[in-house]
This record gives C-alpha cells, sequence and structure tokens, in this order.
C-alpha cells in the first residue's frame, strides 16, 4: 500500500522525514509539492498516525508536523479460483461469477491478486443472451449488498468505494495498444457499475463505466430523473462523459483506479474518480436510473477484430459510510 502524506511546511527540496510514534518510517528529499508517497508495506492493517519534520541546507530541523492519519488496509487475496462459465470464485470475502466465453484464455490467475481477461472476436458468454455484436469476459459480484435469486445489487443511495490497478496488453506493432471500437463505432468497457435491470425491467447500459475511447482510458456516467425509461433508446436517458485521458494509455503499465460513488437520481448523487493518485472526476447530480447496481470486472465490448488482453490487481469494493483508502502497490 501506498500512504500520501503531505508535508504543508516543506519546501521542495529539503529534507523530511516520516515518523509514526517513535519509529522513523522515511527519510527522503521533497518534491515540488511538498508532499510524497510513503510505502507502508511493514505495517499493521490498522490506523496509525504520522508526523513529519525537515531540514534546510544549513542543518536546521523544523518542529514536528501535525500528527496525520491513514488506515493500512490489506488487499484481499483472490482464492477458490475457477475459470469456468457459471461457477464462482472469492475475492476476500466478496463472491463472484464468471461470465466468458470458457475458452483457456478467457480468465486467469497469474497469482493471488491478479486477474488476466482476454477476448477473441466471437467471445459470447457462454451462458448465453450475447448476440454475435459484442464479446465478453467478465466477472460478475454476486455477494454485495441485499441478496437476491440471481445474486446481489447495492441499493440506490448507499456510499461505494473501489480500488484496484488496471493494466492493458500490447496486441498491435511495436509493442502498441489497438482498440478499433470508440464513441462513434461502438464501445469498450473496462469495468462497470451494472444496473439491476429486472428491477427496471428494461435493458439499460451501464450507469457509471471505466472504458476505452480508443486507446484513450475514459469515464462516463448515466442517469435518468424518477420515472424516466432508462432504456438506450429513451430520450430521459442522459448519459456524461466525465473524462478522458489526453495520453493514449501504455501497454504493460499498470494505473491506480479509486472512484467513490452513490448512486441516487433523486438527490444526494456523486461520483469521484482518481487516476494515479489525480482526482479526474468530481461529479454531484443525478447518477444511475433509481435501482440498485452490482460491480463488474472485465471486458465487454462491440465486436471487434483485434484479440485484446487486460490485467485487473489489488480488488477492493466496500459499502457503507467509510470510504476506502489507496490500495496502490509499486
Amino acid at each position: 500500500m501506498t500512504i500520501m502524506i503531505p508535508l504543508i511546511f516543506a519546501l521542495a527540496g529539503s529534507v523530511a522525514n516520516i515518523s509514526s510514534g517513535s519509529t522513523s518510517l522515511d527519510t527522503r528529499i521533497v518534491d515540488a509539492g511538498g508532499s510524497w508517497n510513503l510505502l507502508a508495506e511493514g505495517l499493521s492493517d490498522d490506523t496509525h498516525s504520522f508526523a513529519g519534520t525537515h531540514s534546510n541546507m544549513a542543518d536546521n530541523t523544523s518542529a514536528a508536523s501535525q500528527p496525520v492519519s491513514r488506515t493500512r488496509t490489506v488487499v484481499p487475496s483472490i482464492t477458490s479460483f475457477s475459470a469456468k462459465p457459471q461457477t464462482r470464485f472469492l475475492i476476500g470475502g466478496d463472491s463472484y461469477l464468471v461470465e466468458t466465453a470458457g475458452k483457456s484464455y478467457s480468465l486467469t490467475n497469474p497469482d493471488p491478486q491478479t486477474l488476466r481477461f482476454e477476448v477473441h472476436q466471437g467471445d459470447n458468454w457462454a451462458a448465453g443472451g450475447d448476440g454475435s455484436y459484442c464479446d465478453r469476459s467478465e466477472i460478475q459480484n454476486q455477494s454485495t449488498g441485499v441478496a437476491t435469486s440471481w445474486g446481489a445489487f447495492i441499493p440506490p443511495g448507499t456510499p461505494i468505494g473501489m480500488a484496484y490497478q488496471f493494466m492493458v496488453e500490447a496486441n498491435g506493432p511495436n509493442g502498441s495498444f489497438v482498440n478499433t471500437q470508440n464513441r462513434s463505432n461502438g464501445w469498450f468497457v473496462v469495468g462497470q457499475m451494472h444496473n439491476d435491470d429486472i428491477a427496471s425491467g428494461v435493458g439499460t447500459s451501464p450507469p457509471f463505466a471505466v472504458q476505452m475511447d480508443g486507446d484513450h482510458l475514459q469515464i462516463v456516467a448515466r442517469y435518468v430523473l424518477p420515472g424516466g425509461n432508462p432504456s438506450n433508446s429513451s430520450p430521459a436517458l442522459r448519459m456524461i462523459t466525465l473524462w478522458t485521458d489526453p495520453t493514449p494509455i501504455t501497454p504493460g503499465v499498470y494505473k491506480d483506479i479509486r472512484a467513490q460513488a452513490n448512486f441516487s437520481n433523486s438527490g444526494g448523487g456523486y461520483l469521484d474518480v482518481w487516476i494515479n493518485g489525480s482526482q479526474v472526476v468530481n461529479y454531484r447530480g443525478p447518477l444511475g436510473y433509481g435501482q440498485g447496481t452490482y460491480w463488474e470486472y472485465g471486458i465487454y465490448r462491440s465486436s471487434a477484430p483485434e484479440t485484446t488482453a487486460v490485467h485487473y490487481r489489488n480488488l477492493m469494493l466496500t459499502i457503507g459510510p467509510s470510504a476506502p483508502v489507496s490500495s496502490r502497490r509499486p
């Protein structure tokens, strides 16, 4: 885990020391923003109080800063892994359902914190329901929130937090990433908060999605006002592109993604997203369709000729008033 320790008083270039109680944890030169990432792998899984001092070139040391509390959270492990469609495995204590074509490459588990998803053109969910228009390799959360006969949903108005790292593999010439799907010809979702379409009575697009627009990462949200029809053909449906990364994604490099949301279309809705520690979305307004939601990792795209693989690691999902801390690892 990485903890952000602000040193508002520290000048860039000065030498700063961070301690927890009487234990010195790190000493380094302060960056231009007066802060740094403290690697806290050795700390116990509880709350610690940190303070800092800094020294100038004349070796004069300041008084300690006001303490800053941060909580170290252990990243859940993936257990009882199964790649067979319609089976389940665990991420921490959460159950996930496998929704893939059931190929040997569709879903793999390289290590206890990582999942790899791959799709080829024509890969449909083996359980049925997909058409030739899409390719899919996903897992669906089945246990967070209110239990149902088909899984579980998180009630509207519930604070939700998630944190994970995401990477695309190179699939093009010279180590590039190729994705022919974009906003003008289709979609390429790589993480979605899915609506409870049984409650809606119609099929819907996700009220929150992390997606690829060509080779650019993108965050989108959707909503209808109370009483509105959320189907894709409905004039009541509103889609908002909240952020598009101006820089093409780099294959083989993980991006740290953290989000906090409250799906409500009748007041109190919000969505905050951080990429690599920088907030890129700060949305306040209606979010969702007034029904429950559930989270899905993996690839869901309009059918495309290129083979694509993505990785997710250090996956965390929480609900309730306490927002998750960053689970980023080097």
